[in-house]
């Protein structure tokens, strides 16, 4: 059986793929990744950092980040592409929230969280306006 973190990695890169344009892959690989986090709140663990295991762990979490920032830089409009420790931070930053509303216990507000991440994603790419338009989309 796969690990948490490869289930996760498999359900955005194919809600990603499932969508032709750009945004619209973002947006959907954002809440997959949500939709998944909510169904296995365990996987949040996998990423946290433990103090018996701490060298692995920061190893595994950049690798993780790295990929899943990767999938954003590979499509993403040549004139607007970010450097890659933009597109890691805004993914490290998404992550440190859907995670943080799991261990405090308000899994229950990520669904209505989804549409904010998924603006965060893109604002840096497309401004405000454009960013704003494909978020209402996924609360539509």
């Amino acid at each position: 059986m796969a690990s948490p973190l490869a289930r996760l990695e498999t359900a955005v890169i194919e809600a990603c793929s499932a969508q032709r344009e750009w945004p619209a892959q973002v947006a959907a690989g954002v809440c997959a990744g949500v939709d998944f986090a909510i169904a296995n709140p365990g996987v949040i663990e996998v990423l946290a950092l433990t103090e018996s295991a701490k060298n692995d762990s920061i190893r595994r979490y950049e690798r993780f980040i790295g990929r899943l920032a990767g999938l954003i830089q590979i499509n993403a409009p040549i004139d607007s592409r970010r450097p890659g420790s933009t597109d890691e931070a805004l993914v490290a930053g998404i992550v440190g929230l859907v995670g943080d509303h799991i261990r405090i216990g308000r899994v229950d507000r990520l669904v209505e969280l989804r549409p904010d991440l998924v603006l965060l994603m893109l604002l840096p790419y497309l401004g405000f306006v454009e960013a704003q338009r494909w978020a209402n989309e996924i609360g539509d």
